[in-house]
C-alpha cells in the first residue's frame, strides 16, 4: 500500500536571507520525507534595507506569498521567522531534521486518520 502524500506549507518572513536559509533547509528535510512542499515568503514592508538589498530584490523575485489556497492544499505548516523555524531551531541542519521528522510525523498521523 503507497503511503499517502504529506502536503508541506513552508512560510517564511526574510528580508537578507538567514530565515530563508533555514526554511529552504526544512523544505529539504520534508522533501527527504517524500512530503510535497510549497515554499511561500511573506510581504516585506517595502523599504529597501541596504545591507540586505540584493537579497531582497532576489527574494521579491522569486517568492510569493502565501495564499489562502496553500493553506487549504497544507497537511503541515512551517513558520520562519526571526531567525528560527517553528520558534526554536536557529541552525540549517536541525531545520532539515524538522522538517523530515514534522513530514514523518505528519505522515503516520494522516496515516491512523488522525489529520
Amino acid at each position: 500500500m503507497k503511503a499517502s502524500p504529506v502536503n508541506v506549507l513552508v512560510i517564511f518572513q526574510s528580508n537578507c536571507g538567514n530565515t530563508e536559509k533555514l526554511a529552504l533547509a526544512a523544505a529539504v528535510g520534508a522533501v527527504q520525507a517524500r512530503a510535497l512542499i510549497r515554499l511561500r515568503r511573506l510581504p516585506d514592508s517595502g523599504a529597501d534595507l541596504p545591507e540586505c538589498k540584493e537579497a531582497l530584490t532576489r527574494m521579491r523575485r522569486e517568492y510569493v506569498p502565501p495564499t489562502p489556497a496553500d493553506t487549504a492544499w497544507a497537511d503541515l505548516v512551517i513558520v520562519g521567522m526571526n531567525g528560527q523555524i517553528a520558534g526554536s531551531v536557529t541552525e540549517a541542519a536541525a531545520a532539515t531534521v524538522y522538517g523530515r521528522e514534522a513530514a514523518m510525523a505528519t505522515r503516520t498521523a494522516k496515516g491512523q486518520g488522525k489529520l
